[in-house]
């Protein structure tokens, strides 16, 4: 059963064919859970590809502005910082580091503090306390014509919004891959926002909007009054794949080859990686 994919025209330069083999392979997974019997698994799949399809045709735009600055760092010889936030957020920043395929010259902020790791509960109250955001950033030492990164799906908390303002201090850059939707939903007092009440994409030089609706989740099911089935780690992953995909792209209009990694679970991964890592390590704690 075919529900949709059809290509969008237009200026957008996303390869076509992964495109179209990405949402047939979503209607194939959804066809499976609707003859089982699972029209609530059904309503999330057909929800994803929309919110998939929405940020495909709306997003173009600023995903290739930021792919645009973050080719001109790659020919800079500049590492490209990315900080994580707290929670599922740092998914995002996961998502963009030591990945097959992905960009080699990613430095993350990892703060184990805000890691669910470190505990689930810590790491949302840590996120809230404002002076944390901005110390993450000071300790890794960025300059001033660096790029941040902020990948907080909600895009409200102290760390998100502290972080993008240490950075703009310092004369860097901001990009931030995050929910407008969420945002601008949540009332001012809500005791996660940030002390000034400002939206991290408010802050931002740049925002990618994940597309992620208010609350995360898309389904009403039996059993709960809460809904289940969260779309952000897909919708953000969407994100990061999407802009490094469009940096290779433009670092090659600029006549640069944009450093990417291979698999180390294919024939020569290890040795090409190897180039890399002796390239970035001085300037990625976490290599």
């Amino acid at each position: 059963m075919r529900t949709g994919g059809q290509l969008v025209s237009g200026g957008n330069q996303m390869i076509p064919f992964v495109r179209e083999k990405l949402f047939r392979k979503l209607d194939e997974m959804s066809d499976v859970l609707l003859e089982s019997g699972g029209d609530s698994s059904r309503e999330y799949f057909s929800s994803i590809h929309a919110l998939l399809e929405q940020l495909y045709t709306k997003e173009a735009a600023p995903v290739q502005a930021a792919a645009g600055l973050l080719a001109e760092q790659i020919a800079r010889g500049r590492v490209i910082h990315v900080f994580g936030v707290g929670g599922h957020s740092v998914i995002g920043c996961e998502e963009f580091f030591c990945r097959a395929g992905g960009l080699a010259c990613i430095n993350p902020m990892f703060e184990a503090s805000l890691l669910l790791a470190s505990g689930g509960m810590k790491s949302t109250m840590i996120e809230r306390l404002p002076g944390v955001g901005d110390k993450v950033v000071r300790s890794h030492h960025p300059q001033a014509g660096e790029v941040l990164i902020i990948t907080s799906i909600y895009g409200i908390n102290a760390a998100s919004v502290d972080a993008a303002l240490e950075a703009k201090q310092r004369g860097m850059r901001v990009i931030a891959i995050t929910s407008r939707d969420h945002a601008e939903k949540t009332p001012p007092d809500f005791p996660a926002r940030h002390p000034s009440r400002r939206n991290l994409f408010e802050v931002a030089d740049l925002t990618i909007d994940n597309h992620v609706p208010h609350g995360d989740t898309l389904v009403v099911s039996a059993g709960t009054p809460q809904t289940v089935g969260a779309s952000s780690t897909i919708l953000v992953s969407a994100c990061v794949q999407w802009l490094c995909i469009e940096t290779a792209k433009a670092c090659a209009a600029l006549g640069v080859t944009a450093p990417v990694w291979q698999s180390a679970n294919t024939v020569g991964g290890d040795a090409r990686n190897a180039a890399y890592v002796a390239q970035y390590a001085p300037r990625v704690r976490a290599l």
